[in-house]
């Protein structure tokens, strides 16, 4: 298995990236703590974008 980083993602690749990159900082409390209002607004645009993906 190769070590490089992808260089290209469909869509919902992208996605589920943002989304479990998102929840990993979500859990950590020095990222909430400092980044708090940044993550809360960046969970509902990915939330929104997913919702109307599912449509």
């Amino acid at each position: 298995m190769s070590t490089q980083p992808k260089r290209s993602y469909s869509v919902e690749e992208f996605s589920e990236l943002i989304n479990s990159r998102l929840q990993r900082l979500e859990q950590q409390q020095d990222a909430r703590q400092h980044y708090g209002s940044v993550l809360a607004a960046l969970r509902q645009q990915v939330d929104a974008y997913r919702q109307r993906r599912k449509w």
